[in-house]
């Protein structure tokens, strides 16, 4: 038997990663993994990136090593993987429900409203 323990590579303000936390959390499997984490610019930040980017062509967060050398990203996938291995309905988790419905909706509210703003403000620039 391998005495791996998954890797998840976490940004610690990453709204995809918190929706990832709230998940493994509620299920019980937070501590199925080893974790590696970094809030922007502290001194792991570079060194977790790096490693990342060693198997996609751009670092993204979260990032799961599920086997050794395997990797995947994308925090819904990660999810998936884990709700169906578990025999989990996210959609029937509370508190990730809560999450999704609250703060993670507000921040999607926000980001979609971000991107607005930037293709008006180089609408505006082409235009000028």
């Amino acid at each position: 038997m391998s005495d791996f323990k998954p890797v998840l590579y976490m940004k610690t303000s990453c709204p995809w990663c918190m929706r990832l936390a709230a998940f493994l959390v509620e299920a019980g499997i937070w501590d199925r993994f080893e974790f590696r984490n970094f809030y922007e610019g502290d001194e792991n930040e570079a060194a977790i990136r790096a490693e990342v980017a060693e198997h996609f062509e751009k670092a993204s967060f979260p990032t799961l090593q599920y086997e050794p050398g395997k990797y995947m990203i994308e925090s819904g996938d990660i999810i998936a993987k884990y709700a169906d291995e578990l025999g989990l309905d996210p959609e029937n988790m509370p508190f990730y429900q809560y999450f999704m419905n609250g703060p993670m909706r507000r921040n999607r509210e926000t980001f979609q409203e971000l991107m607005r703003l930037r293709k008006e403000v180089e609408e505006n620039r082409v235009t000028a």
